[in-house]
C-alpha cells in the first residue's frame, strides 16, 4: 500500500493518472484551504461531482477498508481532508459533519491564526485557545486526523498534549534538515514520538532546502528522523501541486487577507528536483531509501505502510 500523506492539488482525469502513474495507491488530498463553511460544501460538492465522472480510476475512501477495496479495485483512493479550520470556525459540530461526508483530516491553521490557534508564520503563538481545545475533542470524537504541519509550535504542542488520541504533521521536516518556520524543531517532533504521532517528510522545494538537494541527503534526513522517532512513525507527505495555473500560488498562500498590490510580486512555483519532481517519481523514494541502509519491509513502512496503520488507528 503506497500512500502519499498530503497533496493539493487542482484535481482532473489527468492528474488522476498522473498520480496513479507513480504506484500510488491512497492520497490524502486537500479540499480545504481559505473557504468558508458554504464554499467548503461546495468544493467537496465539485470533488465528489469529479470522482463520479471518474469512477474507473478513483474514489473516495474513508476508512482502512475503503482504501483496502480500492487497492483491490485498482483505482486510486482519496482520503479528503483540509489544510484550515476556518470552514469549521468555533463550532465543534462542523467537525462530525465534515467527517460524515469524508473529511478525515484536519489541520488546526493554515497560514495565519485563526479561531484555534496560531500559525507557523505569526510571530506570537499563544497557543491552543479554548474553542481550539473543543475542535481537538470533537477530531478525537469523530474519528478524524489532527494535523499540525502549518501549525505554530506551542499551539502544536498544546494540541499534542491536549489530544487522546496521536496526531500528525502530514506534510514537513525536521527544522534541523532545513531552517524554515514551516518545519518542526525536536521539542516538536519528540512529543509526536512520544505521544505515538507520525511525520509525513515532504518533498516541497522551500522546506528541504530547494531544487538541488540530493536525493541522498534527504533519504539520509529520513535515516536520522527513524533514529528520533522510530521506523513506525516516518512516512511520506509530498505537498504536491498538480494541475494548477501559473498564478495560482498567491491564493494558496494568502488567500484574500495579502494580495500584492503589484501584479509582479506574484508568487511562482518552484522548481522541484530532478530525482523528484512530483508523485510520478514515488519509485525513486523507494530507490533512495535503500541507498542510505532501509530494507524491503522498512522502505514499505516509510512509502505507505506507517499511514495505513495511523489511519486505521484513527478513523478506523
Amino acid at each position: 500500500m503506497i500512500i502519499d500523506g498530503l497533496e493539493i492539488n487542482d484535481w482532473s482525469r489527468d492528474v488522476i493518472d498522473e498520480v496513479r502513474s507513480g504506484g500510488i495507491d491512497i492520497v490524502h488530498a486537500t479540499v480545504g484551504v481559505w473557504e468558508d463553511t458554504a464554499a467548503t460544501f461546495t468544493r467537496i460538492g465539485a470533488m465528489r461531482h469529479l470522482i463520479r465522472q471518474n469512477a474507473d480510476v478513483a474514489r473516495i475512501v474513508r476508512s482502512t477498508a475503503e482504501m483496502d477495496q480500492a487497492k483491490a479495485d485498482g483505482v486510486l483512493g482519496l482520503l479528503l481532508g483540509f489544510q484550515n479550520s476556518s470552514m469549521i470556525g468555533d463550532d465543534p459540530e462542523l467537525v462530525g459533519m465534515f467527517s460524515d461526508v469524508g473529511v478525515k483530516v484536519v489541520q488546526l491553521t493554515y497560514n495565519i491564526a485563526n479561531h484555534l490557534g496560531a500559525s507557523c508564520w505569526e510571530p506570537n503563538d499563544g497557543g491552543l485557545t479554548l474553542a481550539g481545545h473543543r475542535i481537538v475533542e470533537a477530531c478525537n470524537r469523530e474519528g478524524v486526523v489532527i494535523d499540525i504541519s502549518h501549525v505554530g509550535n506551542t499551539t502544536g504542542l498544546d494540541a499534542i498534549r491536549h489530544s487522546q488520541q496521536p496526531i500528525a504533521v502530514t506534510h514537513g521536516n525536521p527544522l534541523w534538515f532545513h531552517d524554515s518556520a514551516r518545519n518542526k524543531p525536536d521539542t516538536v517532533i519528540d512529543a509526536l514520538a512520544e505521544t505515538g504521532g507520525m511525520m509525513g517528510v515532504t518533498l516541497y522545494p522551500l522546506f528541504i532546502g530547494g531544487s538541488e538537494v540530493t536525493r541522498r541527503q534527504y533519504c539520509e534526513m529520513i535515516a536520522r528522523l527513524v533514529e528520533q522517532m522510530s521506523i513506525d512513525q516516518v512516512a511520506i507527505g509530498s505537498d504536491a501541486v498538480l494541475g494548477w495555473s501559473a498564478d495560482a500560488l498567491g491564493w494558496m498562500r494568502s488567500g484574500r487577507w495579502n494580495r500584492p498590490a503589484d501584479p509582479s510580486a506574484i508568487p511562482q512555483f518552484p522548481a522541484w528536483p530532478t530525482w523528484f519532481d512530483g508523485p510520478k517519481d514515488f519509485a525513486s523514494l523507494r530507490d533512495g531509501l535503500t541507498d542510505v541502509g532501509f530494507d524491503d519491509a522498512e522502505a514499505d513502512k516509510i512509502l505507505g505502510g506507517n499511514w495505513y496503520r495511523f489511519y486505521g488507528e484513527i478513523i478506523g
